[in-house]
């Protein structure tokens, strides 16, 4: 955390990042350095019900608390109102980015949780799918993303079908269901700019993204000049607002018409009513009071699609890698349309029609440090950064792989139905080293899968794995892409304030770079070809 009163004679920006783990507010000077920050933890509880008649074989259920988030955002904002004192006035704009897939549902009168938070990881709604007459091949088409039970949809089913305050407050119409970006602005942002607090009229503005949803609900406005919003909204008039990269994320958002789809409500059974307004990425979606400064939210986004905007905009010929417990993959792309295996998201759909619109192509690899509890059980050692290093060393001459299943084998082979084996006659050493090659194998085959859209010259790498410098140079040497490392806990928090600022070209923060050349690894490319041969007969039926 830094505070130089230099950054303080220029406009500053205020970005919330809401993680699995915990919250982070910081300030950013329009050149992208860092003035404060603060954090509040927020904890996830693990729990499996009891099976019922109605859930036989009960889900474990993965959850946060709303309400603790609220309140650990509002201390921090008041942390950063004390910190800058009189130059909280500095502060032109705000944004927001969260957990893309994690959701809750409350009464829109009052502001009450109904639920608590569903994280992301929580798959209760699974068994629906079951039922859902849907290929991953036509859920792409419409929304960019695959059928999961990690996404919204299903989870939602559950909540109006488990859920009694929840069918309460459906039939007294003052439901709303939402991902938890859309509860924190409900309940933080004034969002007088919409509506008429002595009446329950929204006039729509550029800012919608979509055209005739409104809905019969408790009450009626009526307007001859613009269409209106007839969504019950709370005692202050907010509504219930949401962007474009968490609207995808509840699998019910057409990708190529900016818009709920009526035929995904149908199938999934959501009413269109509970679901937030669709707003742009840069849409104003409220005002927020600190002290007697007001300060306009100006951008919202998903975590991971504002990470990127950390150092500016994306760059066109760059490849995002971030390895933790998985892989995440991303490009900048104007292209909807990927290659078969990739995902597709909006990472900037601008209400000014003249902008361009940026998506990413998207890759998860799952088996990363996810993967850590199964190689300690097959190899009996304990799998720290000394054991992950000294196997890097390792250049055995026979086949060393592993065929890479914890967690599903994902993108861009995407099977459920398969086991992870390793080759013959392995020692506890070589696993290890052909588990952290079964990542940087699978990481290049999507790399080189984006190449679609031309050469990659460059890759940015982050994430626990990353810290391994031969990760690195592998990487490197497979995909012959610079690689640059940067250590930057703070990229999604940073790049949500690139946002709040208009992506403005003098966003250029001073950041600590390890860069890898790449070389020639004729050992490294055998093992690579090995690899890819066992893959194609293990997925092959």
């Amino acid at each position: 955390m830094s505070n130089n009163n230099l950054f303080l004679a220029t406009d500053l920006f205020l970005a919330i990042d809401q993680g699995g783990q915990s919250t982070r507010i910081a300030i950013y000077s329009g050149t992208g350095e860092q003035i404060c920050c603060y954090s509040a933890a927020c904890a996830t509880t693990h729990h499996k019900p009891a099976p019922s008649p109605n859930e036989p074989s009960a889900y474990e259920h993965i959850e946060q608390n709303g309400e603790e988030i609220l309140a650990g955002i509002r201390d921090c904002l008041q942390k950063i109102q004390q910190h800058l004192g009189d130059d909280i006035t500095r502060i032109k704009a705000a944004s927001f980015a969260g957990q893309g897939s994690s959701l809750l549902c409350w009464d829109n009168q009052t502001g009450e949780a109904l639920t608590p938070v569903l994280s992301w990881q929580d798959i209760r709604g699974e068994p629906y799918l079951n039922n859902i007459p849907l290929t991953h091949q036509q859920t792409q088409q419409l929304t960019g993303l695959r059928l999961s039970p990690h996404y919204g949809a299903t989870k939602m089913r559950w909540c109006l079908e488990h859920n009694e305050k929840v069918a309460q407050s459906q039939k007294e119409n003052c439901l709303s269901i939402g991902p938890i970006v859309s509860y924190i602005f409900w309940h933080l942002l004034d969002s007088d700019k919409y509506s008429n607090k002595n009446s329950n009229k929204y006039s729509r503005t550029d800012n919608a993204l979509s055209n005739g949803e409104s809905s019969s609900l408790r009450t009626q406005g009526t307007s001859s000049t613009h269409s209106v919003d007839t969504r019950v909204r709370g005692y202050d008039g907010a509504l219930s607002l949401v962007d474009p990269g968490h609207a995808q994320r509840t699998l019910l958002w057409n990708l190529q018409r900016n818009e709920w789809d009526q035929s995904l409500l149908d199938v999934f059974k959501i009413p269109r009513a509970v679901l937030p307004h669709c707003q742009y990425h840069n849409s104003h979606f409220g005002n927020l009071h600190l002290g007697d400064h007001t300060i306009p939210f100006t951008a919202s986004a998903r975590d991971q699609g504002a990470s990127l905007f950390a150092r500016g905009l994306p760059e066109l010929d760059t490849c995002y890698i971030n390895i933790g417990t998985g892989a995440f993959i991303q490009r900048l792309s104007e292209n909807l349309h990927a290659p078969e295996g990739l995902l597709v998201s909006p990472l900037w759909l601008s209400k000014n029609p003249s902008d361009k619109k940026y998506y990413a192509w998207e890759a998860t690899v799952n088996g990363a440090a996810a993967a850590i509890i199964f190689i300690q059980q097959h190899t009996g050692l304990a799998i720290t950064p000394q054991e992950i290093d000294s196997a890097l060393e390792l250049n055995p001459a026979g086949d060393c792989y592993f065929l890479n299943a914890v967690g599903d084998l994902s993108a861009p082979y995407w099977r459920t139905n398969l086991q992870s084996r390793f080759s013959e006659n392995l020692s506890s050493k070589e696993k290890i080293l052909a588990w952290i090659e079964s990542v940087i194998f699978q990481i290049v085959i999507n790399v080189q899968l984006m190449n679609a859209l031309g050469d990659t010259n460059k890759i940015i790498i982050s994430g626990g794995f990353s810290k391994a410098d031969a990760v690195c140079q592998k990487i490197a040497d497979l995909t012959q892409a610079y690689v640059h490392r940067s250590d930057n806990a703070d990229a999604t928090v940073q790049g949500a304030a690139c946002m709040a600022a208009g992506l403005p070209q003098s966003w250029k923060p001073v950041l600590q770079e390890d860069v890898f050349t790449p070389q020639q690894n004729l050992e490294l490319l055998h093992r690579f070809t090995k690899w890819q041969s066992a893959m194609q007969q293990w997925i092959t039926p």
